[in-house]
């Protein structure tokens, strides 16, 4: 009996170093990172990583659980705000926080397969209330859409990409302008 619970023990504990790992390499190098790489930081062997997680898009699930979690909790705030322009650059900037924290996220939305239909489908069902209610309160220009805004989200995405490691204040900096242009 001891030696099960060792065993439960030990495969607890390299699943969460597995994670731990993840979480680090593909924040540092996103999806692109090699599944030999984290296991080789996770301190186990490969047939320990494909043991827990049999193709690396369940590790990438895992991995960005919270972040999808965290997305949709911004999404449910967003739309409780009394002020909707406030909502809609709520969503903005938080999703592109996200973005520039953890790179995997960023590249979840735009390079998976199907990812980027359903991060279109997402902010749509998030903004699409907001959208109108921001218009009805005079705070969002006319003839914009959540489809607009969500491809400037997008765009504002690769703006992350292009300018990690220099900090925040470049890419809020292009939120910003591009939120003041929205903005009636």
């Amino acid at each position: 009996m001891t030696t099960s619970r060792r065993q439960r023990w030990d495969a607890a504990r390299n699943r969460a170093q597995l994670l731990e790992a993840a979480r680090e390499c593909f924040a540092e190098r996103g999806l692109a990172t090699d599944v030999r790489e984290i296991a080789r930081r996770a301190d186990v062997g490969v047939a320990t990583l494909y043991r827990h997680f049999p193709a690396k898009d369940d590790l990438v699930r895992a991995v960005l659980e919270d972040d999808v979690a965290e997305w949709e909790a911004v999404s449910e705030t967003a739309k409780a705000a009394e002020d909707a322009w406030e909502g809609i650059s709520l969503v903005v900037e938080r999703t592109l926080a996200m973005m520039a924290r953890h790179r995997a996220f960023l590249d979840g939305l735009t390079v998976t397969e199907g990812a980027l239909d359903a991060c279109r489908a997402h902010l749509a069902e998030s903004l699409d209330g907001l959208v109108e209610r921001a218009r009805r309160q005079g705070r969002l220009r006319d003839g914009i859409t959540s489809a607009d805004i969500g491809l400037q989200i997008l765009a504002l995405g690769r703006i992350v990409e292009l300018t990690a490691g220099q900090g925040d204040d470049v890419w809020r900096k292009h939120a910003a302008l591009v939120l003041g242009a929205l903005e009636a």
